[in-house]
């Protein structure tokens, strides 16, 4: 009997607010009454541009409220006719950076000159990934710190994601027989294990911003691993298929 194919896992939610209510840290009405008009949008941008540079500085368990009110220069009322809390603005800080980085995840694999595809998908990642290394760095330091279990949930989604397209890849390369018969959905969390873990430690951890030219050669030396870990197709060609 044929196996089930990973094309069938639940589909990647389509919105950065589908990301969030999946892991519970979005209530679509409550959000909805925070709404505020035109004439209030501006204050709401400056709130999140000062708890952008708050987190950033602070990280996410050391910043107060107050820490956001007296850089954005407006009183604790203002804030809370936009936001619920701290968790409620960090969510809008998140969302840039979780926009973009999922909409490069989102680039498809092809299964036809495999090799600078995973470079040039790996290597957008990293890049996205670069833009916004700050804010995904906190989303780590909140999915282990904070008391709020939907960080994590929301980091282990994301990751979760990442890895789905990569075994749904995966599966339609053994499909096709351009590989041969292995454990898809162990290749596919090793492989993207793998990448988010450079881009942590490589973007994410150091004290600056990586140049391009350091990101386009960690997304080379990324996407020529998935590479080589893709098993040959069985058969007396044994893998020229992939490899020549």
């Amino acid at each position: 009997m044929a196996s089930k194919s990973a094309s069938e896992s639940p589909r990647t939610p389509r919105t950065v607010d589908d990301a969030f209510t999946d892991a519970g840290l979005l209530d679509t009405e409550a959000s909805v009454a925070k709404r505020t008009n035109r004439r209030g949008e501006q204050t709401r941008i400056k709130i999140v541009q000062a708890a952008t540079e708050c987190f950033s500085e602070y990280g996410y368990t050391r910043t107060r409220i107050s820490d956001i009110t007296h850089r954005a220069d407006i009183a604790q009322g203002a804030f809370y006719r936009h936001f619920a809390g701290l968790d409620d603005v960090f969510l809008a800080v998140l969302r840039p950076g979780m926009t973009e980085l999922a909409e490069a995840m989102s680039r498809r694999l092809s299964t036809e000159d495999e090799l600078a595809v995973l470079i040039d998908v790996n290597v957008a990642y990293l890049h996205a990934y670069s833009r916004h290394r700050k804010v995904l760095r906190l989303l780590r330091e909140a999915a282990a710190a904070s008391a709020n279990e939907g960080f994590a949930q929301l980091w282990l989604n994301l990751r979760g994601d990442f890895v789905k397209r990569i075994q749904r890849w995966l599966q339609r390369l053994r499909d096709n027989g351009l590989i041969g018969d292995t454990d898809v959905e162990l290749l596919a969390e090793t492989l993207g294990c793998m990448t988010e873990q450079m881009a942590y430690v490589h973007v994410g951890l150091v004290a600056s911003t990586p140049r391009r030219e350091r990101i386009d050669a960690l997304g080379r030396a990324i996407g020529e691993v998935w590479f080589r870990a893709l098993p040959p197709p069985s058969g007396p060609e044994d893998g020229s298929a992939l490899r020549s």
